[in-house]
């Protein structure tokens, strides 16, 4: 099934999905602690999955360009990224009170599985 989707959209689709699954097992670990701390994990992890992959379809999903507009649409899709998994950190700890170490945990399992997603051939 995966073989016959175009080589960018299975970027995309691994960008978002291996991170969501490690966050996955972190908020079940996490559960052990307390439930806030496991959706602190998952909402944080949530976002990185989420920013990951609407940067990839941003960055991608573009087709041939010159590269200066290629250039501002990677940067205008790390940006984006970047804010959603900011604002999503920022509304758990003032808004939702939920646990910072839970959080930033989430931030750093998802993004370490995307990076691995994407670096994997």
């Amino acid at each position: 099934m995966l073989n016959s989707v175009d080589p960018g959209r299975r970027l995309m689709l691994r960008a978002a999905v291996y991170p969501l699954a490690a966050v996955i097992v972190l908020a079940l670990g996490f559960l052990l602690v307390s439930p806030k701390h496991a959706l602190g994990a998952l909402l944080s992890g949530l976002a990185v999955s989420a920013g990951g992959w609407v940067a990839a379809r941003m960055a991608l999903g573009g087709g041939v360009q010159a590269a200066g507009s290629a250039m501002a649409r990677l940067i205008i899709a790390v940006v984006a990224k970047w804010a959603v998994v900011f604002g999503v950190l920022i509304a758990g700890i003032l808004v939702f009170r939920l646990p910072a170490v839970a959080l930033l945990a989430g931030i750093a399992v998802g993004l370490m599985f995307q990076v691995l997603a994407l670096a994997r051939r």
